[in-house]
């Protein structure tokens, strides 16, 4: 048959109605459903309330006991979810119905798209104008990243050529090992020297001293995270 007589016959058909148009029926692909912790975090006007709350107290405490400090004192903060914000890792994750893994979470490091935790940056812009001030990082990410985290926080403008990173070499390499570093100046601290710590800052029960002389809301800040932690497991 021709492409001439095809053609004819097509048309024929189409004005006798015996040709419709294809309509798919197939569901238009839905929007991906976030988990309602992860909507809170990045959605809800709460979590940046408390967020801002608790760097607003902390200030007023730091800035206080600052005045009283004579010897080197420092603040000592996590990263994770203190300081930065990896809910776009949580999302990606979501998304492809994946589950955490070191191999995904290193990735997400190497690519420093970490945001802010809301009051963060204000907080430690603040201090930073403190006589003698200095920040301490204490983090579970492996100091093999310690530059991508670097990096990260000078894009958000928090670098600063005086702060301290302590992350950790294994997993053995407890934060609580190098909170004692801190504290009596001796491992990774010995070339800073001892400090006096005023103020603690993390979203997990072990990123702070376990010391009952250490007051939650003056000396220990706790910061929002319904996204991951041990009381998940």
């Amino acid at each position: 048959m021709t492409t001439f007589f095809r053609r004819k016959i097509l048309t024929v058909l189409a004005l006798a109605g015996f040709l419709v148009p294809f309509k798919s029926h197939a569901a238009p692909p839905k929007a991906a459903r976030f988990s309602s912790a992860l909507n809170w975090v990045t959605k809800s006007r709460e979590y940046k309330a408390v967020c801002l709350q608790t760097y607003a107290n902390a200030w007023e405490k730091v800035a206080a006991a600052a005045k009283k400090q004579k010897g080197p004192w420092a603040i000592v903060m996590d990263l994770d979810e203190t300081v930065l914000d990896n809910s776009g890792y949580q999302r990606r994750l979501e998304m492809s119905g994946e589950a955490y893994s070191q191999e995904s979470w290193e990735k997400w490091v190497i690519e420093e798209k970490s945001g802010l935790v809301p009051g963060a940056k204000e907080f430690i812009a603040k201090v930073r104008k403190l006589p003698s001030a200095r920040f301490i990082f204490i983090s579970n990410r492996y100091d093999r990243n310690t530059g991508h985290s670097q990096a990260n926080l000078k894009k958000l403008g928090l670098s600063s050529d005086n702060d301290i990173y302590l992350l950790r070499k294994d997993r053995t390499d407890l934060k609580s090992i190098r909170r004692k570093e801190v504290l009596t100046g001796t491992g990774r601290m010995k070339k800073h020297g001892a400090f006096k710590v005023l103020a603690w800052f993390g979203d997990a029960a072990h990123d702070m001293p376990d010391d009952p002389k250490l007051k939650w809301g003056t000396q220990k800040f706790m910061m929002p995270n319904p996204v991951y932690g041990n009381w998940d497991e």
